[in-house]
């Protein structure tokens, strides 16, 4: 009995190891990692893709922001901000994900309106390609060596969102002051903006919308661009 006891737990120790050691692999073979998925499109807005490396300019922009909120919050440990969890009914969710939130559909709502805005024929003065211009050097100034190598953005392409993130502006205002958006009670630029009641009852219907979440939800905001060690 003791010999076919010892024989059992032996057994049962080797059973645990392997199922420790499988666990393990599988997940550092499951690892998501960012740098791979650069090129895979993300979000799309009317058959239109935008890639992980594109959405990345959105991701440091966000990420900027609430850092802000996040030293001032815990000067020593950032991420305890990150990783806090606001009750809210069905509104309940952590900071990183609202944040992230807060890219994805930051993107698409320019992107929508940037289309629009090409529908129309609207088009960027020359003071405002050259304030679109001095946005991006701001923006590329602002990142370091490590931030753009972990986004994979360029200046050639953070140049560019930013002049259609001008643009899209632009044409989000003209709406602001419309006829169609004085039906709407409230700050007429509130309603034109992501979450506002115009644009999710008026703009965002009228596109057709599609987000990778296989991509999405393994990423995670509060490390991507910021607190990377």
């Amino acid at each position: 009995m003791k010999v076919s006891l010892k024989k059992a737990v032996i057994a049962i120790i080797i059973a645990n190891s392997i199922l420790i050691a499988g666990a393990i692999c599988g997940r550092i073979l499951g690892r998501f990692d960012y740098t791979e998925h650069l090129d895979d499109p993300v979000i799309a807005v009317d058959g239109v893709n935008i890639t992980l490396r594109e959405f990345g300019y959105y991701i440091y922009e966000v990420e900027a922001f609430v850092q802000k909120q996040a030293l001032l919050y815990d000067p020593e440990n950032p991420k305890h901000w990150w990783n806090t969890h606001f009750s809210a009914g069905m509104d309940s969710q952590f900071v990183c994900d609202y944040a992230k939130k807060v890219a994805i559909n930051s993107c698409i709502a320019d992107e929508l309106y940037y289309r629009e805005a090409m529908g129309k024929g609207l088009m960027l003065s020359s003071a405002e390609e050259k304030s679109a211009a001095s946005k991006a050097q701001e923006t590329i100034g602002s990142m370091d060596a490590l931030q753009m190598s972990a986004t994979g953005l360029s200046e050639a392409m953070i140049t560019e969102i930013c002049r259609k993130q001008s643009l899209a502006s632009k044409y989000a205002m003209s709406l602001a002051v419309s006829e169609g958006v004085s039906a709407y009670p409230g700050d007429p630029y509130k309603l034109v903006n992501w979450d506002g009641e115009y644009y999710l009852e008026e703009v965002l219907p009228r596109h057709v919308t599609w987000t990778n979440e296989d991509i999405l939800d393994k990423i995670t905001l509060g490390k991507i661009t910021v607190n990377m060690q």
